[in-house]
């Protein structure tokens, strides 16, 4: 690219490339910087479409808040649904991979194995589990339903689960892609759209002067720009202290198991409190995925492997039959509130973020990629973002210091 660009996206997992493609679209010089980097979140996602699921604490929203009870009192909290903002944000993505599979499959030959089926199903194995279920049924808006199924309608639907679960709910319209095919989509139809790509550039920082961002440090090269996009997922807050900017984005190891390939034996996304299942278009069954605080640790351990091999068993017993292919480590992007991070950052030019989508980027990229577009090109985006700010992380911190002073103030 010999004109300085307009829009330099750093990071190639599926946001960067979502945003990439949407800014190409509207005609700027767009330069996506990609270093490969082992454990991308990309890599850690089974491809679930579940937007209705993740918002009110199923999928991987269950594992993780399992997770974090574990060693805690004998009743901890079961995860409570994500604003309502967030869950009509991912709503409106997940609505747009119909006609965007087509899209991206005219301009690039791709096949993102877009795959509708029966939906997300949860199964309930004891009475806190089946609780958590009937609190979620009851928190739904008008519109959205989550059907409690009986063992032999779920055998109708499912005929190789277990029947030994307590209560099974149906989230219908919640599907699944390829999150790998889907990332390279993006990609190679920004490329079509005109942008640029560096695919082994690595980011040593961004330049800043006052107020304003005024381009990419990579190594001893400085390259000038008028917007950068931090899309560097779990890396995006490593990145954001570059330019003396706090970003609470931490990464979040997901471990999966892939099995080898068989006859269909699954109609729906299995979801349970110690793991997930979906088979894929060839046929392996993908279970995933442990949420863990292990730095940019992406070694897979035999204990975390077990414990999904064992949950997936207890599901779909005739796993127990069947040869693991591969097994691996992503690292996601959290946040302390399990929100993503997107748009401009207060009396700050130049920069618009891109980051934090944790368990939900793959359904969120389409509408993650238009808005974080709009922004950068000084639009009004088509979805408010104010939920989503960076800013918000200021005012917890003023609101836990005001929490510490009022609990000081009670002990003394």
């Amino acid at each position: 690219m010999s004109q300085v660009p307009d829009v330099v996206v750093i990071g190639g997992g599926v946001i960067g490339c979502a945003v990439a493609y949407e800014l190409a679209r509207r005609s700027l010089r767009v330069l996506l910087l990609d270093k490969s980097l082992p454990g991308r979140a990309t890599s850690a996602s089974a491809g679930g479409l579940w937007p209705v699921g993740e918002a009110v604490g199923l999928g991987c929203g269950v594992i993780f808040h399992a997770a974090l009870a574990e060693g805690q009192p004998a009743d901890p909290a079961v995860p409570a649904p994500l604003p309502a903002s967030f869950r009509d944000f991912l709503v409106a993505s997940n609505a747009r991979f119909p006609e965007l599979a087509g899209e991206l499959h005219a301009l690039t030959g791709i096949d993102i194995e877009f795959a509708p089926g029966a939906g997300l199903l949860f199964l309930a194995y004891d009475e806190r589990q089946r609780s958590f279920v009937e609190g979620v049924q009851r928190s739904l808006p008008v519109g959205m339903l989550l059907e409690l199924l009986s063992q032999q309608e779920v055998a109708r639907i499912e005929p190789r689960l277990t029947p030994n679960f307590l209560e099974a709910a149906l989230l219908v319209g919640e599907h699944q892609v390829n999150p790998m095919l889907l990332t390279e989509a993006f990609k190679q139809a920004a490329l079509r759209r005109g942008a640029d790509s560096r695919p082994d550039a690595r980011v040593t920082g961004l330049r800043r002067r006052g107020s304003r961002v005024l381009g990419v440090e990579l190594g001893d090269e400085f390259l000038p720009c008028g917007t950068v996009v931090n899309a560097a997922g779990a890396w995006a807050g490593l990145l954001a202290a570059t330019a003396d900017l706090e970003l609470p984005v931490f990464p979040v190891r997901g471990q999966i198991v892939l099995t080898e390939a068989l006859p269909p034996i699954l109609n729906a996304c299995i979801s349970t409190a110690t793991c997930y299942l979906a088979q894929k278009r060839h046929g392996e069954v993908l279970i995933g995925s442990t949420t863990e605080r292990a730095g940019f640790d992406v070694a897979v351990t035999a204990e975390a492997l077990g414990g999904l091999c064992r949950g997936a068993v207890r599901a779909v017993p005739l796993l127990g039959r069947v040869g693991v292919k591969r097994t691996w480590a992503g690292l996601r992007p959290g946040t302390p509130d399990e929100l993503p991070v997107l748009g401009s950052v207060a009396g700050l030019g130049g920069y618009v973020n891109a980051a934090g989508g944790f368990r939900t980027g793959i359904v969120a990229s389409p509408l993650t990629g238009q808005v974080v577009a709009e922004v950068a090109c000084g639009q009004v985006p088509c979805f408010p973002l104010e939920p989503f700010s960076a800013d918000r992380f200021a005012l917890l911190e003023v609101g836990r210091s005001a929490a510490d002073r009022t609990r000081s103030r009670a002990e003394a």
